[in-house]
């Protein structure tokens, strides 16, 4: 039986798995004074998994703003570039057909993705720029607020009431224009609800957790899931905010949310975006793992679940929870092809 499950999951990741966001390009920008960090520190993980695409998040840490904004964000793409050059097992993709290209030749695919406008400024033309240089998927906030709007704060109330700035409004418009995916993570509720009323186009939530489990409003609420079920949109289930308790963040509590989106919405509508970040968090010093515990929240990591390499615990937990094959491939993967195809 034991061998039938492993073969199962062989089969299952076989054709690889979509995780939608990923702090790579911040990784990378910290190690930037090293050669081929890609294959050394990563490749061995994705291999492990079958990881066949990453969302690689562009984000700008406070000690870099607002001065340096966008120098970092431009540098962090310049180390992706560069590593992936000298990997050669990585392709950097900017549409569905490249993301095809990228799985038949047997290289993993990035797509870039930004997490918080604040390299933009108030300046739409560098959406421009940073479009031609890859980006294909935009959350307009962090936790913070900028000139495009406000984040979801990490308590059940609280978040600013205010909507989209006339700038955000832009930057969801011309994302539209250009053909690059609206991504509602971290957006406060307010904004949540402007983007939909704006938007035509299917939106996803790139990494999130079921409000009903974890009540912030960073997560997402029922009716939210609702809202993004009904424009056919995907929400990426996020492994850190599973629960506010550490003894309860665990893999069947982030299967828990699968199945709870799954029941509300359909399976159609339901990927991961692991947001895997154990492997930063580790490196830091205490004072700063308790300035991010004062700023947002503590994060609980799930001990079978902090890097690519345990993607098959996940899938083999999908099994045991009685997930038939057809659904657990839209899960690690149909499911974003889908918006890809239809979107890029």
């Amino acid at each position: 039986m034991n061998q039938s499950v492993e073969e199962r999951i062989d089969r299952l990741q076989a054709g690889g798995i979509i995780d939608m966001h990923f702090d790579l390009p911040m990784d990378l920008y910290e190690k930037r004074e090293r050669r081929d960090v890609l294959g050394t520190e990563f490749l061995p993980e994705f291999k492990a998994g079958n990881v066949a695409v990453v969302g690689a998040a562009i984000y700008i840490e406070d000690r870099y703003l607002p001065q340096n904004g966008l120098r970092v964000a431009l540098d962090q793409v310049a180390r992706l570039y560069a590593e992936t050059a000298v990997s050669g097992r990585f392709a950097i993709c900017k549409n569905y057909l490249e993301i095809q290209a990228a799985a038949e030749t047997g290289k993993i695919a990035f797509l870039i993705t930004m997490e918080g406008v604040e390299p933009l400024g108030t300046d739409l033309n560098q959406l421009r720029v940073f479009y031609e240089l890859g980006v294909r998927s935009i959350g307009l906030t962090h936790a913070r607020s900028n000139a495009a709007g406000h984040g979801g704060v990490f308590a059940a109330s609280g978040s600013p009431r205010d909507g989209l700035s006339a700038f955000g409004r832009e930057v969801v418009r011309e994302c539209e224009a250009l053909g690059v995916i609206v991504d509602l993570a971290h957006i406060n509720p307010a904004g949540f609800e402007e983007i939909l009323s704006i938007t035509i186009k299917p939106p996803i939530v790139s990494h999130t957790n079921v409000r009903r489990y974890y009540d912030i409003e960073r997560n997402i609420s029922d009716e939210q899931i609702r809202k993004i079920g009904a424009r056919r949109g995907v929400i990426g289930i996020n492994s850190i905010l599973v629960s506010p308790r550490e003894e309860e963040s665990t893999l069947d509590h982030y299967v828990d949310q699968i199945e709870h989106i799954a029941n509300l919405i359909g399976i159609d509508s339901v990927g991961i975006g692991f947001d895997f970040f154990e492997f930063i968090y580790r490196h830091w010093p205490e004072s700063r793992q308790k300035e991010l515990a004062a700023k947002f929240i503590t994060p609980h990591f799930i001990p079978d679940l902090t890097n690519h390499s345990h993607a098959h615990n996940f899938t083999r937990r999908l099994i045991e929870r009685g997930f038939s094959d057809a659904d657990i491939e839209k899960i690690l993967r149909g499911n974003w092809l889908r918006i890809f195809k239809e979107l890029l």
